[in-house]
């Protein structure tokens, strides 16, 4: 049976970039959890000199990963997250420093950047991811009112293939 509505099918968005959404949501939580922690120093403190935080990396065999460490799980997440925004304010500096004079608008997305290239050096993670989706965000509204605007995954790609070449 046809839809009633033709545009509400169209207007959705697939269900892998809903799922994304989702998941975008889920770890802003985390980084608020992550980003409220790291200014209490002695809680910090107690959790890494707990004995149970310290796992003997060898001991005859590999590292056990499954042994719950909450030292070492918030020590990797901040990693983690410190190098996907790392990535992405490259991409994006990259990206708006060859598109921002060609095309109108995408000047707005520089102020994001630079205010989330602030943001990550103070480690204020979750503002930074946050300034970061803004400028994703702007960058899309921009490419919508004007399809000759690249997408920012451009810029990356084209600097490895010229150091590749």
């Amino acid at each position: 049976m046809p839809d009633s509505n033709p545009s509400a099918t169209t207007t959705s968005p697939p269900p892998d970039v809903q799922q994304l959404v989702g998941l975008l949501g889920n770890l802003m939580p985390l980084l608020l959890r992550f980003q409220s922690q790291a200014f209490r120093p002695q809680g910090v403190a107690q959790q890494f000199f707990q004995p149970q935080a310290f796992e003997q990396p060898f001991q005859g065999g590999p590292p056990n990963f499954t042994i719950p460490n909450p030292a070492l799980d918030r020590q990797a997440a901040e990693n983690f997250i410190a190098d996907i925004i790392a990535e992405q304010l490259r991409l994006l500096s990259t990206y708006l420093e060859a598109n921002a004079t060609q095309y109108a608008g995408l000047e707005s997305a520089v102020s994001f950047v630079t205010q989330a290239a602030h943001r990550f050096v103070e480690r204020d993670f979750a503002q930074a991811f946050n300034l970061i989706w803004l400028a994703h965000r702007a960058i899309e509204a921009i490419r919508a009112a004007d399809p000759r605007v690249p997408p920012p995954r451009t810029a990356s790609f084209d600097q490895t293939l010229s150091s590749i070449h």
